[in-house]
């Protein structure tokens, strides 16, 4: 059966105008009328026939998501109803599991939890049947309302879980609270942007007063010798104080100097260690460059 129907969300947004979709009825799974988009399918990578369309509980004139193909709630309901009747809860048959593994080589293990494995699914297709499907839709309908009311409770604090309020009818409230839901959000964006900004604007001070520091100290080996790791620094004092650099020796300053050593006594002199690499030399303007920053230096003293 074809019928036109308002899904409750278009496009991930809430429906407030009514638009309708064609829709067809599947088949109703204890209480819960399932229906299908009339269409294109939604799953691009089914696996089978069952797999192509998200299912929609019918909800008065409305179509409900439930976020599963009818082959992924079958699986779902059927493995959740397997893990009661098996280990009790998921975290029970995890340690079965590891248990199954214990003192075993990977390839003995391998074995056993793949036997396993196909036992699960043997049972899950011989089980499955719509009282354990609706039982598995209650429980999922109980979820969206618990949320819807949580944040009924909050004022809207939290996110105001639509299919849950189309479960009780309260659709226009949870609208209302959408609104304060949206203004919490978007403050919170704000004050996340605003933290954002403070720290990098915090992390750009404190890089600049480093650079600052770095330069005033460079400045000092300059004038009184030490030694100046690093090239970047170099073609930074260079710039700083109008010294020219020529484009090839700039960017063998900035990618090949390893160290500069300015010795001061009766004269001074200089000296430069180079990163190696297949077929790098060094570089006899640099020396230039070195004394040219030195003297600069020592002038304005």
């Amino acid at each position: 059966m074809s019928k036109l129907m308002k899904p409750l969300f278009i496009d991930g947004n809430f429906n407030r105008e009514g638009k309708r979709i064609r829709a067809n009825y599947l088949r109703t799974v204890g209480e819960y009328p399932l229906w299908i988009n009339d269409g294109k399918p939604d799953n691009d990578y089914a696996r089978h026939e069952e797999d192509k369309y998200y299912l929609y509980i019918q909800v008065g004139e409305w179509l409900a998501p439930i976020g599963y193909t009818e082959h992924k709630i079958k699986e779902r309901a059927g493995y959740e109803y397997l893990n009661k009747q098996w280990y009790g809860d998921f975290e029970k048959r995890n340690k079965f599991f590891d248990e199954l593994r214990a003192n075993k080589s990977w390839e003995e293990g391998n074995k056993v939890v793949t036997e396993q494995i196909a036992k699960e699914e043997k049972f899950v297709k011989e089980h499955i049947n719509d009282n354990i499907i609706a039982e598995f839709l209650k429980k999922e309908i109980e979820n969206t309302i618990k949320a819807y009311n949580e944040s009924k409770e909050s004022g809207g604090k939290t996110f105001p879980n639509y299919v849950g309020a189309l479960f009780l009818n309260e659709l226009d409230k949870c609208e209302q609270f959408a609104i304060v839901y949206r203004a919490e959000r978007e403050k919170k964006e704000q004050e996340r942007k605003r933290i954002i900004k403070e720290q990098k604007e915090q992390e750009a001070k404190e890089k600049e007063q480093a650079e600052k520091l770095l330069i005033e100290e460079t400045e000092k080996t300059f004038v009184n010798g030490g030694t100046i790791k690093g090239g970047d620094i170099i073609v930074k004092l260079a710039d700083k104080h109008n010294i020219n650099i020529p484009i090839r020796t700039r960017g063998w300053i900035l990618n090949s100097l390893a160290e500069s050593t300015i010795t001061v006594g009766d004269y001074v002199s200089y000296s430069y260690r180079y990163w190696k690499s297949k077929g790098a030399t060094g570089s006899q303007k640099v020396y230039d460059i070195l004394g040219d920053i030195r003297k600069t230096l020592t002038a304005q003293e």
